[in-house]
């Protein structure tokens, strides 16, 4: 299971397709402290956490002293990654920040600086390619041992673009890989999604249209996610919104954590894919309930499969 954590709060670019590149997300200067991430990491390596990701919708680069953040989580024995989009002039601590990282992904949507900027507003291919080569050269070195992608975001108007950053991932040995590019920079923006969430909320039902009995949406169980404040929020798949907020992570147990996030209610109304739930997941549900029931003094403990919520995954 992953933490992804976002440790600043600002990017660097104005995506159209992001929600804080059209600052429906507005840069602070917020940065969480390092004592406090700390207290994160050891809280999520005994819940069993195997993986921290210091990403979700902010440049981690901006980070000061990144590299602190990510030797906590080493030490403590769990995985490090992280999502740039490398469109930074000067990263003075590269090497020191990729010597703690296991996996890199650099997100790009092409090589022509007209054809990237479409979607990357803002950001600068050459500052990219000086990055890259940086990379390139360290690892052959031997002085990293980063895993780094090349990630190319496809849309429409971009496909010519594929072959030549496949070219240049295998140039500089690197690895590449291709993500279709949600809704569009030109046709549609992402200008309307909290009022879209806003809506969901509004005709809110307890019934959850778009899962079966017995499934569930697997990113309850993939992956947790928090802001520089140490707010949880529902998941990776929308923004963090004050609507969107769980709780604070330190405060808060992983049961009553996933069972916050299950009876969200734009969890309910989402059409995010389901699958069958495990033996598992039924009965992490199922205790989660439990340990709120218990802890409210509400009823008395009861075995796991007396409760509905298993029948309903």
């Amino acid at each position: 299971m992953v933490l992804y954590v976002d440790v600043v709060d600002v990017c660097n670019l104005k995506c159209p397709t992001c929600i804080r590149g059209t600052r429906l997300l507005p840069n602070s200067a917020t940065t969480m402290p390092l004592d406090d991430f700390e207290r994160i990491a050891v809280k999520a390596k005994r819940e069993g956490f195997t993986t921290v990701g210091l990403f979700n919708w902010t440049e981690p680069f901006l980070a000061p002293h990144l590299e602190k953040y990510l030797a906590i989580v080493k030490k403590l024995g769990m995985g490090t990654g992280i999502s740039s989009n490398l469109s930074i002039r000067r990263i003075d601590n590269l090497e020191a920040v990729l010597a703690h990282t296991d996996g890199l992904l650099v997100s790009v949507s092409g090589l022509d600086q007209q054809v990237y900027e479409i979607n990357h507003v803002g950001g600068r291919v050459d500052y990219i390619l000086a990055n890259l080569e940086k990379i390139s050269e360290l690892k052959r070195a031997g002085r990293i041992h980063t895993h780094v992608n090349i990630k190319f975001i496809e849309f429409d108007y971009n496909t010519g673009e594929r072959e030549k950053l496949r070219d240049l991932s295998r140039r500089l040995g690197l690895g590449f890989e291709v993500m279709p590019g949600v809704g569009h920079p030109v046709k549609w923006t992402i200008g309307r999604h909290d009022e879209e969430l806003r809506q969901k909320l509004a005709s809110y039902s307890t019934e959850r249209p778009y899962e079966k009995p017995g499934e569930v949406c697997p990113l309850l169980f993939e992956h947790v996610v928090l802001d520089c404040n140490g707010d949880i929020y529902e998941c990776c798949a929308y923004g963090n919104y004050d609507f969107m907020k769980i709780g604070q992570y330190l405060e808060l147990s992983p049961e009553e954590i996933l069972l916050r996030r299950y009876q969200h209610p734009v969890c309910n109304s989402c059409s995010w894919p389901r699958r069958a739930a495990t033996e598992e997941e039924k009965d992490m549900l199922a205790r989660s309930m439990l340990h709120r029931l218990s802890a409210s003094n509400s009823v008395a403990a009861s075995p796991v499969d007396d409760f509905v919520i298993v029948g309903q995954v």
